[in-house]
């Protein structure tokens, strides 16, 4: 590795940090005096908030626009080495651009696979104690009576299996109104129905009241009555009511299997949970994808010199990030897959990636 190399590597990746480490702390003053009266309301502190929930939130805001730091990173350091014309003079020396591109992409590919790592396996227990003090402490009035309101379940938890609940309140964990089903082929042979459930936490299981079994026989039905009975159904309230984003606190395996789970239930949020399972690889892999279009675009000098770069290294970055969460809507409506979402706006910036980069070479 050349000397060249060296210097290029050190310094994007100096830049890369104290853009991000400026970018968090700019981002936790914002948040605090948006979410001041929230703390205030539901009994909690900034100083809890400062200790418990924002050193977590900031990996997960670190980790999820690591691209768009980097972008910026690029863009900053280029244009400082355009504007001193270090880019010009290692060009006439007889070094290609293509070349001066490997050390930027060595960059990209530490990032990038720090990221990955992140994603797949450290951000995940971030995320658990984060959403666990947002859940206590950042809802709205509004937001917490829903989050607390009972609500309907109806799953198929195995390929035979199926469980109905017409209300269940998570938080008690008490639900009215129970109802399984068991079929052999297409043929119903088990129902038990009962007019409270209860999950108790300390033994992991169901005791369900004043229930009713039904074996149905081919000559005729065999009811059992009772006051009281115990049951595994091998699913707990936590998997048939999964928090909404309980996906970001999965590492991939974990996810995968999750994912499998929802799957079988037909669950609505299916889409959802696939996004976030996708886009575990697809934003560390958009950290080369903006490495390369940060570079074609600052290494050209350009009237206005770095503030110019930096305005449309923004513009394409919030296009990027809107685009994502747009398609990422549309997924989650079912109007198209969730990996085509994820991986649609990474394949379209790389095509425009691709063609200003091309453009810069040849000239």
């Amino acid at each position: 590795m050349k000397k060249i190399d060296r210097y290029i590597i050190y310094n994007v990746l100096i830049t890369y940090i104290f853009i991000t480490f400026f970018l968090q702390i700019l981002s936790i003053v914002i948040d605090i005096s948006q979410r001041m009266h929230r703390l205030e309301n539901n009994q909690g502190s900034i100083k809890q908030a400062l200790i418990c929930y924002y050193p977590f939130w900031s990996i997960w805001l670190a980790n999820t626009f690591s691209p768009i730091s980097v972008f910026l990173s690029i863009i900053f350091f280029t244009s400082r080495l355009t504007k001193n014309s270090e880019i010009t003079a290692i060009l006439s020396s007889g070094i290609s651009f293509k070349r001066i591109t490997i050390p930027y992409l060595i960059s990209a590919f530490l990032i990038g696979g720090f990221s990955l790592i992140m994603n797949y396996s450290f951000l995940p227990m971030a995320n658990k104690i984060k959403n666990k003090f947002h859940y206590q402490y950042l809802l709205s009035l509004s937001q917490k009576s829903q989050y607390e309101n009972s609500k309907a379940i109806s799953a198929q938890i195995s390929n035979n299996e199926y469980l109905f609940i017409r209300n269940f309140s998570k938080k008690k964990n008490i639900g009215h109104g129970f109802a399984y089903q068991k079929l052999n082929g297409n043929k119903l042979v088990y129902i038990l129905k009962a007019k409270n459930i209860f999950w108790s936490k300390k033994y992991r299981i169901y005791i369900l009241h004043d229930y009713i079994e039904t074996y149905i026989k081919k000559n005729k039905d065999i009811l059992f009555k009772g006051f009281y009975i115990k049951k595994n159904f091998s699913i707990t309230p936590e998997e048939l009511l999964p928090e909404e984003y309980i996906a970001e606190t999965m590492t991939i395996s974990e996810l995968k299997k999750f994912i499998n789970i929802e799957k079988k239930k037909r669950s609505h949020n299916i889409n959802r949970h696939l996004n976030e399972y996708y886009q575990r690889t697809s934003l560390p892999f958009s950290t080369f994808i903006f490495t390369i279009l940060g570079l074609s675009i600052s290494s050209k000098m350009k009237k206005g010199g770095i503030g110019v770069n930096i305005i449309i290294g923004l513009i394409l970055a919030f296009f990027y990030i809107f685009f994502i969460e747009i398609s990422k809507v549309y997924s989650t409506k079912e109007y198209f897959p969730s990996y085509l979402s994820v991986w649609l706006p990474n394949i379209i910036m790389g095509v425009i990636t691709l063609f200003i980069y091309w453009n810069r070479n040849k000239n």
